[in-house]
């Protein structure tokens, strides 16, 4: 359903139902779908919610209106309209740095985190690979986003899959996947993440790229109560390609499966 957030209407799903709530936030300029197959195993047992961040999928919104705190303000207005009161909240990629800026703000309003080949929310120059990859969107918007899920999802076998990538991340404007690329160089440099005292999933596939896999081992090292899982062989999206053993991470680390 459409719930009017700060300005927009966002696009919001629900599956299950239970005392628990499971709430994800997806990366870059995927929608919601990014966690549909880990609702498809929670759902059983708890209530699982996502959502299109704006300017992606469904909810339509202007470039100029989204910044690292928008995303905080949008998941802390969707959780309110929603009547949740507390979640485990998962982010994948960009999500995850949202997430991890929403627990600094508010963490209270979490029992644990769930951060999936995650980006650190900490400002850092655009370097000349995103740069390249920028102006590769706006001169060519299909061919570069075909060429981000080739990236982002090696694992084999899996061309169903990459379709459904390309036609979930063609779908916001040019203008908005550049907005969310130039993310990355704003907001504060060191953010003070060792705060956060939220028991913390931390999973990350081993195929991805350098900087997931060492913004991963940090925040293992950073975070007071978190545990790190390597998925062997899986690129940046294993709650898509690899979601068995994600779900199994998630069961193990927080309901004792």
């Amino acid at each position: 359903m459409y719930i009017d957030v700060n300005g927009i209407k966002i696009n919001t799903v629900s599956f299950g139902s239970g005392e628990e709530t499971f709430l994800g936030i997806s990366g870059f300029v995927a929608d919601w779908r990014v966690w549909m197959f880990v609702f498809e195993h929670l759902s059983t047992k708890m209530r699982c919610v996502g959502y299109d961040h704006r300017g992606s999928g469904e909810s339509l919104a202007s470039a100029e209106t989204i910044s690292k705190q928008s995303y905080v303000n949008d998941l802390f207005s969707i959780m309110d309209k929603l009547g949740i009161e507390k979640c485990y909240l998962g982010g994948e990629s960009f999500g995850g740095a949202v997430a991890l800026l929403a627990a600094l703000q508010q963490p209270e309003r979490f029992k644990g985190l769930i951060l999936i080949d995650t980006n650190l929310p900490n400002a850092r120059p655009i370097n000349e690979d995103r740069r390249q990859f920028i102006n590769f969107i706006k001169s060519d918007h299909r061919g570069a986003i075909e060429a981000f899920i080739e990236g982002v999802m090696p694992e084999p076998n899996i061309e169903h899959m990459k379709r459904m990538g390309v036609y979930m991340c063609l779908r916001p404007n040019i203008d908005v996947a550049v907005r969310v690329l130039e993310l990355s160089a704003e907001g504060e440099t060191d953010y003070p993440l060792h705060e956060i005292k939220i028991p913390t999933l931390i999973v990350y596939g081993d195929k991805d790229g350098d900087y997931v896999i060492e913004s991963s081992h940090y925040l293992e090292k950073t975070l007071s109560d978190a545990e790190l899982v390597v998925v062997k062989g899986a690129g940046h999206v294993p709650i898509v390609t690899r979601t068995q053993e994600v779900v199994d991470a998630i069961e193990k680390r927080f309901f004792n499966k």
